[in-house]
Formats: C-alpha cells, structure tokens, sequence
C-alpha cells in the first residue's frame, strides 16, 4: 500500500470512528490535571489516539524511507565509483575514488592495488567508458598512435608512455622533434626518440641535438656506433665525440669495442689525439688509451705512460712493450689479456 493511500484510509477509518462514537456518545468529557484543564467532545477522545498513532506511523515510514533512500543513493554511487574505478586501472590511472559503503571501500581497495589487463580483444561491457579503454588499450599494444586529445592521460602514465613511443616508431621527423625539446619529456622516451633518430636521421641532423642530451651508454653506443660508420666529411669532430664520452662511464673494454670501430674510419692521428685529450680529464681510461698506442706501434708513448705505473698495473701492455724490445713484432695487444 502506498503512504498516500494509508494516510487516506487511517483518516477516514478515524473520521468513521469519531462520527459513529459521536451517534452514541454526543457528550463531552474533560480531564484535569493540575491547573491545565481540557474538555473534548468523547468522539475526539476515542479519534485522537487514533490520529497521534497515525502521526507517528508517518513520521516512523518518512523517517526509514528516507534513510533507505541515503542508502539506496549511496550504493548507486558507490556502484558507479566501482565502475569509474575499473576504468581507471584500465588505463593505469592512479584512482581517487571514495567508497561510503563498508563491502564497497574493500572491493575499492583491492581494485587500486591491481593491474587490470584485458587479453581477449572481443571484450564488450555495457558502460562505454570501459569499453573505449579497453579499445584504446588494445590500439597501442598493436603498435598504432592514439591522438593525446583523445587518449587524455598524464604524461607519466604506462599507456601514454607506450603511445608516444609508437609515434615514434611511426615518425621520424616527431623522434628528432622529441630530442629536440628534452625538457619536455622524460629519459625513458628521449632515449627512444634518439635510437630511432640515430637509426633513421643523418649525422648532421644528429650533431645538433648531442650537447642539450642526458646520454646513458646505450644512447653513446648507438650514436659512436653510427658515427664510424659514417663519410669523414659528416661524422662527428673530436671535440663533440669527447662531449659524448664526458657524459657516460664506460669500461675500459667498451671503449676499446668502439676504438676497434673507429680504427676503420679515423685517422691513426685523430684517433690517439682523441684518447690523449680523454685521459687528461678521465684517467680511468689509461687501459683504452695504451690500447690504441698499442694497435699504432706508439711504443715509447706507451714506455713513457707504463715506466710510472705500479707493477701490477697494464701488465699486458708492459709485456707487449718487452716483447717489441726483444724484436718480437709478432705479437699484437688482442694476443694478450688486457683485461
């Protein structure tokens, strides 16, 4: 029965009750309590007990209706936070959502702490907001750009990382325009945006972007890769090779890799001019250093370098050197352990 209907009905079963009380009992009747008096017709008296529990069975179905209502609104927003949630984690964004009801804040909880990943790409799902994330999901894993207007994620976030990397891939001309612009965009995507320029730009397109870089050795590796591979006329100076050399830490035999490299396109002189201007600043790199005068036949060079180290320093290279003294020009430093 609706509230309307039994207001109605309990207001007419009292009105027939006051009126039928009234045909038998048209008296009055008073009740006196100290100085407070108040005199009634007797239908009224029997009626009015009627209308207080009338009154208070309202008030009573208002009262839980209301709170019903609260919880019935609360669950459909914790509902809806759920789903908000969900879409959120899809995309591996960080989810502010709060919760009212207990079950919900637990559910809400474990959701936050979980990587959401859809593998059947014929996933559907009634609310459109989860289906587009899970679409634009499947749309960067295959490698394709999704418009940052219409993927709208920080910067920061997984997926948005993984879409810029597919322009990259897609676009040549955005990866030289990325490492270009450094401040605006994380290591992890300028050191993808150079590999692809290093892989798809010239030289001479590369070499002026270098000094503006934060290089870790892969990016200096690819890049002196390149480099010696490349026309004298367009490859790097001596001066910008040591800019890029200045900004990483290799090993001795990293270096010594690239040196076998750049043998085959630099110049003996340029090349020991290299190494002599490198270990006056990084002394660490003797060993590249001794290698190189080694692979030139620099023997005094290398006499004068070896005559003040310690005795179990370069001990290769200061057996190469006795071997040369004894006539021995047979032997090349890669026969010996230099290491």
């Amino acid at each position: 029965m609706g509230l309307k209907k039994y207001i109605i009905g309990s207001l007419l079963l009292a009105i027939a009750v006051c009126g039928y009380t009234f045909s038998i009992a048209p008296g009055d009747f008073k009740i006196q309590v100290a100085e407070f008096t108040i005199m009634l017709p007797i239908a009224v008296w029997v009626a009015l007990p009627m209308l207080i529990l009338l009154t208070l069975t309202i008030i009573h179905i208002l009262f839980y209706g209301l709170k019903n209502y609260f919880t019935i609104k609360a669950i459909t927003k914790d509902s809806e936070a759920v789903v908000s949630l969900i879409n959120k984690r899809l995309l591996n964004e960080t989810s502010t959502e709060t919760f009212q009801n207990p079950n919900f804040k637990e559910i809400g909880s474990v959701l936050k702490q979980l990587d959401i990943n859809v593998s059947d790409s014929n996933f559907s799902s009634e609310d459109k907001n989860i289906t587009k994330a899970v679409d634009q999901t499947f749309v960067i894993k295959s490698g394709k750009y999704i418009p940052s207007k219409e993927l709208k994620l920080e910067e920061s976030n997984p997926l948005m990382v993984d879409n810029t990397k597919n322009r990259i891939t897609l676009d040549d001309n955005y990866a030289l325009e990325v490492v270009k612009s450094p401040e605006k965009y994380s290591q992890e995507i300028i050191k993808f945006a150079f590999l692809k320029v290093v892989e798809s730009k010239s030289m001479t397109s590369i070499k002026k972007v270098i000094t503006e870089l934060t290089f870790d050795n892969t990016m200096a590796k690819a890049l002196l890769k390149k480099d010696c591979t490349e026309n004298p006329e367009f490859a790097m100076t001596n001066d910008l090779i040591l800019t890029v050399l200045k900004k990483v830490k290799f090993s001795n035999e990293e270096l010594i890799e690239i040196i076998k490299d750049y043998k085959k396109s630099m110049s003996p002189d340029q090349l020991i001019k290299l190494f002599e201007d490198l270990i006056q600043e990084k002394e660490e790199y003797t060993t590249a250093y001794l290698y190189v005068l080694a692979e030139f036949e620099m023997v005094d060079e290398m006499r004068d370098i070896l005559v003040n180290s310690a005795t179990n320093e370069y001990v290769a290279f200061k057996a190469l050197v006795d071997l040369k003294d004894a006539g021995k020009h047979i032997y090349s430093v890669d026969a010996l352990s230099y290491k």
